[in-house]
């Protein structure tokens, strides 16, 4: 930007130049004809002065014509970042014309197939909902079994540990005082983690769908239901959505038991905090835990779950964001455009 005003610059400097030299010749060649005795003064003030007019008028112009770029070019930048934060309802004016005005409608084109291609993609989603229902609940029942087989694995050697550690504190307690101490510290952190990996994967054993039941409705009793049963405190602040249509509900339903399962199995945190909210036809869904936190890039079983997790919010057309740091908790943030007159027809 900076050499193409510099190039203008010296554009505008050469035709004030040379038209100012065409004027200066225009008046010599008349005092050749009407002699003058400050014929060269008067022709050489009459250049300078048309030189600098004409100079200040094109910078001006030039100016103008500058901001002018810059405001449309700033615009452009700006329409295509709220397209990228997923507001794809948003359209730049085009009344300007020009080649920003064809940036402006090619930009706008663009965001028309891709909101086209999202609304056609949720309106897949609830065609396989509707096709593969009965298909669907076979597969929960199976998922349900499968679950029931990993929730016996993942807590029978805990348990065993439990059986040994309280065996070896029954045998110690009387002359062992504080090895049995010990040993009953252990079982009772030993039984917390359980009971925590039990709810969690009991978590996964509820309905993957909501049937007939709002997305709110849903998420406030399971909070309800996870609140009270655990040493986590759980927090929800959770407004109606109206129009979403049953896939969108049904995944984002499954990504909160999804997140809310891995703060439960993984986190070791004291508070969890839901959110749902609407704002500019976007449905957000925040799950935050202040737990350990973790690297995903280390973490490998982590970094699949969530993998999963955000392919799910893709095929509803959504954008997945994880932030989390050690030692400073998980917050997993899901938005979700709102195709309200795909609903209506």
């Amino acid at each position: 930007m900076h050499n193409y005003r510099i190039r203008t610059a010296r554009f505008q400097i050469t035709i004030s130049f040379f038209s100012s030299l065409l004027l200066f010749a225009v008046l010599q060649i008349y005092f050749w004809f009407e002699p003058s005795a400050n014929a060269l003064f008067i022709s050489a003030l009459v250049f300078f002065s048309s030189f600098v007019i004409q100079f200040l008028l094109e910078a001006n112009a030039l100016t103008k014509d500058y901001r002018l770029l810059i405001d449309q070019l700033d615009a452009v930048d700006l329409f295509v970042k709220t397209l990228s934060t997923g507001k794809l309802s948003a359209r730049m004016r085009t009344e300007e014309g020009g080649p920003i005005g064809q940036v402006a409608q090619s930009l706008n084109e663009l965001a028309d197939k891709i909101d086209t291609q999202v609304k056609s993609l949720q309106r897949l989603v609830d065609e396989n909902v509707q096709m593969n229902a009965r298909i669907k609940n076979e597969a929960v029942t199976e998922e349900r079994q499968r679950l029931a087989r990993d929730l016996h694995d993942a807590v029978s050697q805990q348990l065993f540990a439990l059986s040994m550690l309280a065996s070896a504190a029954e045998k110690t307690v009387h002359t062992h005082p504080d090895l049995a101490a010990e040993n009953i510290a252990d079982v009772s952190d030993i039984a917390r983690k359980a009971q925590g990996e039990m709810r969690a994967l009991l978590l996964h054993l509820r309905p993957v769908r909501l049937n007939n039941e709002a997305l709110d409705k849903g998420l406030e009793r399971l909070i309800q239901e996870l609140d009270g049963k655990t040493m986590i405190r759980f927090e929800a602040s959770i407004e109606p959505v109206p129009g979403l249509s049953k896939g969108v509900e049904n995944h984002l339903f499954r990504l909160s038991q999804e997140a809310l399962s891995n703060a439960l199995r993984h986190s070791e945190a004291t508070r969890v905090v839901l959110s749902l909210h609407e704002k500019d036809n976007l449905v957000t869904l925040t799950i935050f835990d202040n737990g350990r936190g973790f690297n995903p890039k280390r973490e490998k079983v982590a970094s699949y779950g969530l993998k999963t997790m955000k392919e799910r919010a893709e095929e509803i057309g959504g954008h997945f964001l994880l932030t989390t740091h050690e030692g400073e908790g998980t917050s997993v943030n899901i938005r979700v455009p709102i195709h309200r007159e795909a609903e209506k027809s």
